[in-house]
């Protein structure tokens, strides 16, 4: 199933107790930030979302206000008991996101119980989460986000 939330696109597999995400904004402010990421939370906080894979492809800088925020409000919430791991989709061509997401990772380590895990692409993502053993359950999700999502690889 696939949802936009505010300028968030979710997908969720109840088979897999999967969210994936990823920033969809039609514009590069950052106004509905913290919008989108309470609705994220809001999912997770349901106890249901054992792995989420959060794509930063498309995320603008994330500024200091939005970073406090992540730091003092969503961060400590989403750490939720079924939370096992996330994998964190970083594109190589935002040296500024990644080094905020690696400072807020040091700074809320504590109560951070979950495997955190650093990729370059969604399909690496999609591997580690979903395993060698469910390839066509991988392709399955893959092709149901290239259909919901404008402009979506498939791989």
């Amino acid at each position: 199933m696939v949802l936009t939330l505010s300028d968030l696109q979710v997908q969720y597999c109840a088979e897999l107790f999967l969210l994936r995400a990823q920033w969809c904004a039609p514009h590069k402010r950052m106004t509905r930030f913290q919008e989108s990421m309470n609705s994220a939370a809001y999912l997770l906080e349901l106890g249901v979302i054992h792995t989420a894979i959060l794509d930063l492809h498309h995320l603008p800088n994330i500024g200091h206000d939005d970073q406090y925020w992540l730091a003092t409000n969503w961060l400590p919430r989403i750490s939720v008991p079924a939370l096992q791991q996330v994998g964190v989709v970083l594109p190589s061509s935002n040296l500024y996101n990644q080094l905020v997401v690696e400072s807020l990772i040091h700074v809320s380590q504590h109560f951070m119980h979950y495997d955190i895990q650093f990729f370059s692409a969604v399909a690496e993502a999609l591997d580690w989460s979903v395993g060698s053993q469910q390839p066509d359950l991988q392709q399955a999700l893959a092709s149901e986000w290239a259909a919901h999502v404008p402009g979506a690889v498939l791989y």
